[in-house]
């Protein structure tokens, strides 16, 4: 489970047979980690495919499952199946690894799985090991006889005799797999884990969720739990035989692992492992330091290791600005005013003291970074999730009009900006506000936090409200710029940042298998349209907002 947490699952289905009972006793509030379980009874076991029948009811047409046996244990890159399953659309795409026991599922040169169990004579070009983890179609439950007890694999056979390539394969060798199906193979493991704790002579460890592997990887190699533990010992400089335990926290669009630690009757760490491809990562330990420097609220950071995408920082809790949506208005504003002098804070910073020979940043916002955002928009959102492909005229049109929009946005003073100021990127603790996910920070406008902040298609505001509060960041600010002008530019950056948001919703909703983010499009584009109407220069950008709009009434 800690492992499907990590790929974005949205909630569990688990099939009980012996003593259901204890399932209800573990799990009284039928969730995990904020993620709802469902659990299916089976009072005869019904096999693989049997199982899956039994849910059918419990789904959505048009709804993916990954299922995971509960005889394995693995920790390699899941997101690796999901993408591709995404990419076809089969029937059912298999988890498969080039090494192991029993190489006995051939695929073809597309992927597609042309033999099973060497059954059909269809060698393809290469035999890998089934993990016992796949995704499928509801499509595919519909070939299995209700209530027949049967495995999966005569399933997969029958539908690649009916239609060669509804049965894809994925070779997944990063990371770790064991098969825990029988008593040996269980202690097996067991011991391995002893061997690499002992190895390292490091303090205890404790893991939740009935003992399941919470280990991300070192690049190619594997981190063992143990070591996720001494690392974070050495930061918070705990003595060796404390007890740790190590929770996964639900996972975020960043390409990052979280996990809280706990020791000593309720005291707590945050332990983040990230994935150095995307760069902005690897820059969020020094500008922390810095940002606390300048009094801007943030976690403090106890220990990062470049090498190994190691970090562990203050635990901030779980509740973030975002939380108080529905709260009474009074409540709302104290918080998002704090929020707001944090932002001028970090606004107000001189350009020219910043220490860049000791933080990095992403490059700042100029003409190619505005240019990237409205293309993402376009891709993913236009057209990714609203299907609409513009006119030839009408795309040059737009094209021009949101050219002028970035210049027009460049031609602001440039400061420090956060990037992506929204209410689950500021966490609120005994009534004080922190600031996190900074670590895309660049110079830029500051009307683009603001837009980020105020617009937060998570978090709706009525337009009174948003000027309210508008109106108190510019009581604040040098007043360089006269009020109206100062809305102009708000509506603006708006624009320009819920462009962006929404490409990224349909990016990580539809790519990256995050289907969550695709719950805040209506929002975001309610608010993509109420700015542009606010604005007179961008006409074709409202034209189109209101095609996409109709797409979500």
């Amino acid at each position: 489970m800690e492992h499907l947490l990590q790929a974005g699952v949205e909630r569990f289905i688990v099939n009980t047979h012996h003593c259901p009972e204890v399932y209800r006793e573990h799990f009284p509030d039928r969730q995990w980690h904020g993620v709802p379980i469902l659990f299916c009874h089976e009072p005869i076991l019904l096999d693989t495919a049997g199982g899956l029948k039994n849910i059918e009811n419990l789904l959505g047409e048009d709804e993916a499952i990954l299922c995971y046996n509960g005889d394995v244990i693995a920790d390699f890159p899941l997101q690796r199946l999901i993408e591709a399953h995404e990419m076809k659309r089969p029937e059912a795409t298999l988890a498969l690894r080039s090494t192991g026991p029993l190489l006995n599922v051939d695929i073809d040169e597309k992927g597609e799985v042309c033999d099973i169990r060497h059954t059909l004579g269809n060698a393809g070009i290469r035999s890998c090991l089934f993990t016992g983890i796949y995704a499928v179609e509801t499509t595919l439950l519909r070939s299995i006889e209700a209530g027949r007890v049967e495995s999966v694999i005569p399933v997969f056979i029958r539908r690649i005799i009916e239609k060669p390539g509804l049965v894809c394969g994925i070779v997944i060798d990063e990371g770790r797999w064991h098969d825990i199906g029988s008593i040996a193979e269980y202690e097996a493991l067991k011991t391995e884990i002893k061997r690499a704790s002992a190895s390292r002579g490091g303090g205890s460890s404790s893991f939740a969720a009935g003992g399941g592997d919470v280990s991300p990887t070192d690049g190619g190699r594997i981190m063992f739990p143990e070591e996720l533990i001494d690392f974070a010992q050495a930061s918070l400089g705990l003595p060796g035989l404390t007890l740790l335990e190590l929770v996964p926290l639900p996972v975020r669009g960043s390409d990052r692992s979280f996990f809280r630690i706990t020791w000593n009757d309720g005291a707590s760490a945050i332990l983040v492992r990230y994935d150095p491809v995307r760069v902005e990562n690897a820059y969020y330990a020094d500008i922390a330091v810095f940002i606390r420097s300048i009094n801007v609220p943030a976690p403090a950071i106890f220990g990062h290791d470049p090498v190994r995408c190691l970090m562990v920082m203050e635990d901030m809790g779980n509740i973030d600005l975002w939380s108080f949506r529905t709260s009474p208005w009074d409540v709302r504003r104290a918080l998002y005013c704090k929020t707001l002098e944090a932002a001028h804070r970090l606004h107000a910073f001189s350009i020219k003291d910043f220490p860049s020979e000791k933080v990095r940043l992403m490059d700042g916002f100029d003409t190619a970074l505005y240019r990237w955002e409205r293309d993402y928009f376009r891709e993913h959102f236009v057209g990714g999730v609203c299907g609409i492909v513009p006119e030839p005229s009408l795309a040059k049109g737009l094209e021009d009009e949101l050219a002028a929009l970035a210049e027009s946005l460049g031609g602001t003073e440039s400061c420090l900006v956060h990037r992506d100021l929204q209410s689950q990127n500021v966490m609120i603790r005994e009534g004080e506000v922190f600031l996190i996910d900074f670590q895309g920070m660049r110079f830029g406008s500051r009307f683009y936090d603001l837009g980020s902040l105020l617009n937060d298609p998570y978090a709706a505001f009525s337009e009174e409200e948003l000027l309210d509060l508008l109106g108190f960041y510019y009581g604040l600010s040098k007043k360089d710029i006269k009020w109206p002008l100062f809305v102009e530019c708000f509506w603006k950056a708006s624009a320009q940042r819920l462009m962006q948001a929404l490409g990224a919703y349909g990016f990580l909703g539809r790519t990256k298998g995050l289907r969550s983010f695709l719950d805040h499009i209506p929002s975001g584009i309610s608010n993509l349209h109420r700015s542009v109407t606010r604005v007179s220069s961008l006409p074709l950008l409202r034209e189109l907002t209101e095609k996409c709009l109709t797409l979500f009434k």
